[in-house]
């Protein structure tokens, strides 16, 4: 397995490139959103790669960071995604939006990406929101990191409950606010207050 590359970029074409590593130039398709970052023809890069094999093809994915590349593999799990709507998926989204869908359990958005039907938005659903680490993937988008502490979390939680939410829907309007949301001075009523706009 191909576990990463680093070389010069000696062309790129949609979402292909050419990366070129001691006279060999490697084939290798990125998510379209992903471009800009990766940098022009003649800057170096480091991908993280998914070498993908079939009877008639070896084919190279590589993405900027090691969550988006196990996310692709996720996808290519679950029954009727393939490479290239996973690659798709992940031209439109980063991992840790795509994450926050499917752990919000949200198939309709899921079909606006391309390649993506109602029953296949569902599959995903189902088969990878008990399978991913969504605590990883949501990790830069949880209030919890860096803004408010534990206990206060725990606090917003118990009272969203006391007004009638589920723990789950709980979470998920946390989930939701940001850093901006709140200001630089706030209490578990403001947190509360703010997830109640958000469920």
């Amino acid at each position: 397995m191909i576990a990463s590359i680093e070389g010069s970029i000696e062309a790129k074409d949609g979402n292909r490139l050419i990366v070129g590593i001691a006279g060999v130039g490697f084939e290798i398709f990125v998510p379209a959103r992903n471009l800009a970052e990766i940098g022009e023809v003649g800057d170096r890069v480091r991908l993280r790669t998914y070498l993908h094999v079939r009877e008639d093809a070896l084919t190279v994915y590589g993405f900027v960071d090691e969550d988006e590349k196990q996310l692709f593999q996720a996808l290519l799990s679950v029954s009727g995604v393939g490479p290239k709507v996973a690659l798709a998926i992940l031209s439109a989204v980063d991992a840790g939006e795509l994450a926050r869908l499917i752990y919000e359990e949200k198939p309709h958005e899921l079909t606006s990406f391309p390649g993506i039907g109602k029953k296949t938005a569902e599959r995903i659903i189902l088969e990878l929101r008990d399978r991913l680490d969504f605590d990883r993937y949501l990790a830069r988008k949880r209030i919890a990191t860096g803004v408010i502490d534990r206990e206060l979390m725990k606090e917003a939680i118990a009272a969203l409950a006391n007004l009638g939410l589920s723990r789950m829907n709980a979470e998920k309007a946390l989930l939701r606010i940001t850093k901006e949301d709140l200001g630089d001075s706030f209490g578990v009523e403001d947190v509360v207050r703010e997830a109640l706009k958000k469920v």
